[in-house]
């Protein structure tokens, strides 16, 4: 029974210790003893200068340069030309890049230099594909004599090239001459051959080799004193324009043949072809559809604005023509045409002429539009006989509209005779 009782005492004592702990709040904080906690302290990092790069096995550079007289050519550290003739230079760096290539590599030019005479046949940089020329400024003088037989830059079905900050003067057949080449990019070039004795074209890019030339960009290009055009192209597509100023060319300042597909900016000439028929600005040869230019300043130029032969979907967002020896506009055989406004003033025949010759060959004139313009001649006596002169044969179904031709001219202001023309909202009367 006293057995009995103690173990009944000692159930009770331990169920009540168990009721007490399951009481206790759970948030209870629980102190330990942290007397032999060990603190680990982390080891200074170690400086470690990680392993240079593998060298690339593609990367190839070529760099011209000159001392004294001589060209040295190096590509990367080898020495590849050394030598007096800078056109052979340029072109053993080219060629000392690496052969086949998917990517561009870069020939730097050092300094400037003359080119030498031809040997009876055309000499030229023949730039290859995945190319970049970079002259950093630097000038190539043409100083052959005779006839035009060296072309300093010339492509030759060429892809993915570049050509920039390049000076030409002297004596040059064409400054840049491209044939069928793709993907193309021309800045900052300026080309002055007062000394061209025949041809003397500043930059053409054209399907000579068979293929039409495609993609190109062109911008910041001066050209002055050349024989024939500044900048002409013939049978290219896709074409983006910054800016051209042009001053004192024997041709056009910009002259677009058979293009489709491209913007300009700015042409702006002065004194192009004055005294003859081209123009700061003209399209030719069945050029167009697709063309936007945003502005065209001419000053003193054959023509201002000159659109023949075909062309078509040409839009000129602003003229602003002065001084033309001839028409300060001529839109010729040409169909799709806008100028959206501007100015045209004191030229020696029309200040907008638009008509259509009696060959078939072409299209006729038709759905021109002329607006906004400012027209007149403010000389004593007046020069320019009309304003705005539409003329037959064939001309038809085009819009002159909202024109200010107060002052026009000394024969009349403003003539349509184009079948179905509309004219509508010009000041007339002075």
């Amino acid at each position: 029974m006293i057995k009995l009782m103690k173990n009944y005492t000692l159930s009770m004592f331990l169920l009540g210790f168990i009721m007490l702990g399951a009481c206790s709040s759970p948030e209870e904080p629980v102190v330990e003893d942290d007397d032999d906690e060990v603190v680990v302290v982390p080891e200074e990092p170690k400086e470690t200068t990680p392993p240079p790069p593998a060298p690339d096995p593609f990367a190839r550079e070529g760099n011209v340069y000159k001392k004294d007289n001589q060209w040295i050519v190096k590509v990367n550290e080898d020495t590849v030309y050394t030598g007096t003739d800078m056109i052979r230079a340029i072109q053993e760096a080219a060629g000392g890049l690496f052969a086949v290539r998917n990517f561009k590599q870069t020939v730097f030019i050092h300094a400037s230099g003359e080119t030498g005479a031809n040997s009876g046949s055309l000499k030229a940089v023949d730039i290859p594909s995945y190319t970049i020329l970079d002259f950093q400024g630097h000038t190539m003088h043409v100083n052959d004599t005779g006839d035009d037989l060296i072309v300093p830059i010339r492509g030759l079905s060429s892809q993915n090239i570049e050509i920039k900050n390049l000076k030409i003067t002297g004596n040059p057949r064409y400054g840049i001459w491209l044939q069928s080449c793709r993907n193309i990019r021309l800045t900052n070039i300026n080309v002055n051959i007062p000394e061209a004795v025949s041809i003397g074209l500043g930059i053409r890019i054209d399907q000579a080799r068979g293929s039409r030339s495609q993609n190109v960009y062109m911008d910041s290009i001066y050209v002055e004193n050349t024989k024939h055009h500044a900048v002409e192209t013939y049978g290219v597509d896709n074409i983006t324009i910054g800016t051209i100023t042009t001053k004192n060319t024997g041709g056009a300042g910009l002259l677009l043949n058979d293009t489709k597909d491209g913007t300009v900016k700015l042409v702006d000439a002065y004194r192009a072809n004055n005294g003859g028929g081209y123009a700061g600005f003209r399209t030719a040869n069945d050029c167009g559809p697709n063309i936007v230019v945003e502005k065209v300043i001419a000053r003193e130029c054959g023509r201002g604005v000159f659109t023949v032969s075909g062309s078509r979907g040409i839009t000129i967002k602003e003229v602003d023509i002065s001084g033309s020896t001839s028409h300060g506009m001529l839109i010729e055989d040409t169909q799709d045409f806008v100028v959206e406004g501007g100015t045209v003033v004191n030229s020696g025949a029309q200040g907008v002429r638009i008509t259509s010759r009696a060959s078939e060959q072409h299209h006729a004139t038709s759905n021109v539009t002329v607006k906004n313009l400012r027209v007149y001649d403010d000389r004593n006596p007046k020069q320019q006989s009309h304003g705005i002169w539409e003329t037959l044969p064939r001309t038809n179904k085009n819009f002159i509209l909202n024109n200010d031709v107060r002052n026009g001219g000394y024969t009349a202001n403003l003539i349509s005779n184009g079948e179905g023309t509309v004219v509508e909202g010009n000041i007339v009367d002075n």
